[in-house]
This record gives structure tokens, sequence and C-alpha cells, in this order.
């Protein structure tokens, strides 16, 4: 997850209320003043995709390249390359490779490990991405991205809780200075960054929501008291990650009194309990038993390996019993 979070209890608290109430507040820069920001549902963006098909035609008929066209006309002027477009895309397709290697390690070391080859190679897939960007100049994708963005802007920005007075009316937002779009459009991606994919895992996993949706019992849609068509996009992907932590906390071992220090602590620990389940039943499927002990975990790792009816295998406690240890009994003690 990344450093950035918003982790501790507090917090997520704060941000749990904002999803229930479906607005987000926050306040301009420029001028101080609070605006509060309606949460997107999928009526929403639905009319967000439709508004960008539009300005998409309206854009070509400007005379506008699309992508694929100014792409080739780039790599025809030698602004670009085909070796350079398909490293990019070899790059991508790597990064994504070990990005789903490190979702299935169990063990810090090896996540540490990978992310020494990931984060250069994200850097490079940046660094190319922008040239790439600067090489191609507008295209009618990136125009018609840029005013559905403004179009939601506009449709999102409330003068108060109800959302019932819009902050700018058409007429308003066409008279702004492009650094207030900016500062716009800012304060929109800041929002969707409170309620990111990582961070709706650690609000689901805080015991003020899951102590709640455990009473809800199967009909999670009853937690809002809505039809799941009116739901916002952040409550159905709160009660998607509710669902994902009911199943897995009723399921695993309880977690020890310290990991309940932040919400991380707390899903890294289930997240373990996952990863080893998953682990445990491959091994199972193989014919092979439980009790491996698991290279390069640390102390708190093998507990959180360790099951009621099974040890965690201590490699040096076995190697003094036999006298040694070689490496083919290292492995098929390791299931390999």
């Amino acid at each position: 997850m990344p450093n950035d979070l918003k982790n501790s209890y507090k917090e997520c608290k704060k941000l749990y209320r904002d999803i229930i109430f479906g607005f987000s507040e926050k306040r301009f820069e420029f001028s101080k003043k609070k605006v509060y920001l309606k949460h997107p549902n999928e009526i929403d963006s639905g009319e967000s995709d439709k508004k960008q098909e539009d300005y998409f035609f309206l854009a070509q008929e400007k005379g506008l390249k699309s992508e694929e066209g100014a792409l080739e006309f780039a790599i025809e002027q030698d602004l670009w390359s085909k070796e350079k477009e398909e490293e990019l895309e070899r790059s991508k397709e790597r990064l994504k490779t070990l990005e789903l290697t490190k979702d299935k390690l169990i063990i810090k070391k090896q996540v540490d490990s990978l992310m020494e080859d990931i984060k250069p190679l994200e850097d490079k897939v940046f660094l190319l991405n922008h040239e790439r960007t600067e090489h191609i100049g507008l295209t009618a994708e990136t125009f018609s991205s840029k005013k559905a963005n403004e179009y939601t802007i506009q449709q999102s920005f409330f003068k108060d809780k109800a959302l019932s007075k819009p902050f700018f009316s058409e007429e308003d937002f066409d008279l702004l200075e492009q650094e207030e779009v900016s500062e716009c459009l800012s304060l929109y991606a800041e929002m969707y960054e409170d309620f990111s994919s990582d961070q709706m895992k650690l609000i689901a996993i805080c015991p003020f929501f899951m102590n709640n949706f455990y009473l809800c019992g199967e009909n999670a849609a009853n937690f809002f008291r809505k039809p799941i068509v009116e739901l916002t996009n952040f409550q159905t992907s709160l009660l998607s990650s509710g669902r994902y932590y009911k199943s897995l906390i009723s399921n695993s071992k309880s977690a020890p009194e310290e990991y309940y220090e932040t919400p991380k602590k707390l899903t890294e620990w289930y997240h373990l309990q996952d990863k080893t389940q998953a682990v445990k039943d491959s091994m199972e499927s193989k014919g092979e038993a439980g009790g491996k002990s698991i290279v390069g975990a640390n102390r708190k790792e093998l507990e959180a390996l360790e099951t009621e009816e099974e040890g965690v295998i201590d490699l040096n406690a076995i190697a003094q019993e036999k006298g040694s240890l070689d490496f083919d009994e290292i492995l098929k003690l390791h299931g390999i």
C-alpha cells in the first residue's frame, strides 16, 4: 500500500463519514471558499462517458488527429519510433507482471526485494510516457478527456451540503482562468485519492465499519438504505471491500492485539492469512502436509502462518536434531 494513505482510525472515520453522506468538503486555495464535491454514481459516470464521446466527435470535426493517427505521424516525422513504442509496451507488461507477483508474495523481505525491480521500471514507464505525450501532442482523445473532466467538475461542485446549489453556472465556469480550472481539477483528483482502492481497504477493516456491516447479514445493500443503482461509486467500493474482509475475518485467526494499532497493520495481518491459506491449499492439492516453514519469514510472519493444528518448522532445530540438512531436504520441508 502507498505510504501516503490516511492510516489512523480518526482519519479513516472522517472519510467513512464522507462516504455515508455522499460528498466531500474541500476548500479553494485561491478564494478560501468551501465547496462540496458530490460523489459520483454510475449514472454520473455514464453521463461523463457520453460527453467524452461527443467531445471526441467534435475534436475530429475540427481536425484533431486520433491518438493512433498522431502516433503514426510522429513516427513518420522521426519524433518517436516504433522501437520506443515497443519498449514502452514491454515495460508496461513487465511492470504489470511484477505487480501481480508482488501481490502473491507472503514474506516482507521478498516484497522489498521485488520493489527494487519495480521502482526503476515505474520511473522508466513514466519517462517514456512523458516523452511520447510531448511528441504526439494534442489528440482528439486528450481534448475530449479534458473537456469531459471540466463538464464533470461543473456538475459535481456545490455550495451546500444538500447538493442543491451548483457552485458554478455554465457561464461562470467558462469565465474561469486556467489556473482556477486547474485547481478545480486538482481538488477533484484529491477526492479520488481519498477513496482509492487501498484506502477503502483501510476503512473497511476498521471496527467502526465492520461491526455495523456484520449486522446487515447477507443483504449488504441494506447498509446504506438505498437501491444499489443509487449508491455512489465509493459506497459500492466500500461494500465490496467489506464483504471481502468479512469473509476473511470469519475464516482466519484473530489478529494479535498489537496489529490493532493502525488499520494498515490490521490489513497486513489478514492479507497474510489470505495469502498463506492460498499457499496451503496449493500444497494440499499436491498431497503435501501442512506445517511448512517459509524461507525469509521473520518471527511475526511465522506466527501468522501457524494454525492451531500445526506448528512452524524451525530449520535450525531440525538441523541440530539430525546433525545436518542437505539442500534436497530443505526443499522438501518447504513443499518444493
